[in-house]
């Protein structure tokens, strides 16, 4: 997600604070939805663009989403 994200909005991954919410980056409804597309397609999961908005950073979404609990 790191990679991807900071690849769109050209960040460098290493300053990336994986806590902040996505909107602080510039994340918006339509590149939650691509980011969604591009997961589901790269690791064979699916994804709903609206997880992202639930849990709202690189940090919560990911937690939430290992553990396998709906998320937000």
């Amino acid at each position: 997600m790191v990679k991807y994200i900071c690849g769109v909005l050209g960040l460098n991954t290493e300053t990336f604070a994986a806590g902040d919410c996505f909107d602080v980056y510039g994340l918006d409804s339509v590149g939650a939805v691509i980011m969604a597309g591009v997961m589901e397609e790269k690791f064979q999961v699916i994804v709903d663009p609206n997880q992202f908005f639930e849990a709202p950073s690189v940090d919560e979404f990911v937690a939430a989403f290992a553990s396998g609990a709906p998320v937000g």
